[in-house]
């Protein structure tokens, strides 16, 4: 999926994309797959977060791990 159709109709300003963007990253960092759609899932539910208001890495990070199951790295 192109980038654009993940963030279609998301408006963010410069910091507020450097701050998904390091969650993305954080969360990706905590995963054991390579999956294309796992992480595609990922940066979405960041970006839905990112729409609501979050602006703390850590929280949106996890936000997109939860319901991973057993992809997502334990502890």
């Amino acid at each position: 999926m192109s980038p654009i159709r993940l963030i279609h109709g998301a408006a963010f300003d410069p910091e507020t994309v450097h701050t998904l963007a390091l969650a993305y990253e954080h969360a990706c960092a905590s995963i054991r797959s390579d999956d294309v759609s796992v992480r595609e899932t990922i940066a979405r539910r960041i970006i839905e977060a990112g729409r609501r208001g979050e602006r703390d890495v850590k929280k949106l990070a996890a936000h997109a791990l939860e319901g991973l199951g057993g992809i997502a790295e334990a502890g």
